[in-house]
């Protein structure tokens, strides 16, 4: 049934779309780029003239290191922020002092490009245009009661749930894996993956106590639960939905409800904090960040949690909601 859906994709009109779509997707790759820790570049509003630092990349880059162990080190001795944020601070510098700048140009640049926003939105478009028309083209084609009628019927709709799952888990490896061999050609290989993250972060304050290995791996999850909670949802809006508009149409309902839940400030102060840091649209295009970074804690029934890690263990409940919500449809709406 599985290959039966897969083939039903790969001969979707819609497909030339996506093509097209993945097209541009692998081409910014290659243009797209933070500031590398060896590169000082800016404007000059004062002089009106854009600066090029023209010093060697050695000393750009262990002056920018100094600059955020400085940094850090004043966090950690500071007794009027965060507790948390001083104890990480510490600790931080405990595992990486910071000494002497080495090579994290390919990490720097593939966490960049991981999670670009860009790249984020165009998978979602091609997951929303598949997943919210695997059940829609049955219903057009008057196909779908024939599918409701057969001995086979379960095995249809749960392969379509297969590939909803699937799909963005697929879609993402892919471009991860086009991202890596990208920057891999540009930048050389992968270097000092075990150093702390702060290295290639331009917010090294905030950044947890992590490798850099950790860190890239931690937003790579992060991705891929919010790519597969959008796409299990799409399929659902398929199930319920009779035609394509409506369906792609609550999809991206969904997608945009929790920033628009943002701006009722009448919701309790615990759900809007973690609305405004953790709703989709605003972590995909980068204006959130809750991979790897303290956002600090919220009093949950007198005990404190992490807010980013809150944020995340709620993608994960929306995809087992989704898939419930799946399971149910399936089996109480249409094959009753």
């Amino acid at each position: 049934m599985i290959k039966w859906e897969l083939k039903k994709i790969i001969k979707e009109k819609s497909n030339i779309i996506a093509l097209v779509l993945m097209i541009i997707l692998f081409l910014q790759i290659s243009f797209m780029k933070p500031m590398l820790e060896t590169q000082n570049e800016y404007f000059n509003e004062s002089k009106n003239e854009y600066f090029v630092d023209k010093r060697s990349k050695e000393v750009i880059a262990n002056e920018k290191l100094k600059s955020k162990v400085d940094e850090i080190s004043s966090l950690s001795k500071s007794i009027s922020l965060d507790k948390q944020v001083s104890e990480m601070s510490k600790e931080k510098l405990k595992l990486d002092n910071g000494v002497k700048y080495q090579d994290v140009n390919f990490y720097k640049v593939l966490s960049h490009r991981m999670d670009f926003g860009l790249s984020i939105v165009i998978m979602t478009i091609i997951m929303v245009m598949i997943s919210s028309n695997l059940y829609i083209e049955e219903q057009l084609s008057n196909v779908s009661s024939i599918i409701l009628s057969s001995k086979s019927k379960d095995k249809v709709l749960y392969s379509k749930l297969v590939i909803a799952i699937f799909l963005p888990i697929v879609l993402y490896g892919i471009y991860i894996g086009g991202t890596s061999l990208i920057t891999y050609i540009q930048y050389g290989q992968p270097l000092n993956g075990n150093l702390q993250a702060y290295r290639i972060s331009d917010i090294a304050i905030l950044i947890k106590n992590m490798t850099i290995n950790q860190y890239v791996i931690s937003k790579m999850i992060t991705s891929t639960l919010m790519l597969i909670g959008i796409s299990i949802v799409s399929l659902l809006c398929s199930f319920v939905s009779n035609n394509s508009v409506k369906s792609i149409g609550m999809s991206v309902g969904f997608i945009a409800i929790g920033k628009i839940l943002t701006m009722f400030k009448l919701l309790p102060s615990t759900v809007l904090t973690l609305l405004s840091l953790g709703n989709y649209v605003d972590v995909m295009i980068g204006m959130s960040k809750i991979s790897g970074f303290y956002n600090g804690t919220i009093n949950i029934l007198s005990k404190s949690f992490d807010i980013s890690s809150l944020c995340i263990i709620g993608y994960v409940a929306i995809i087992l909601v989704s898939i419930l919500g799946n399971v149910y449809c399936i089996k109480k709406v249409l094959t009753k």
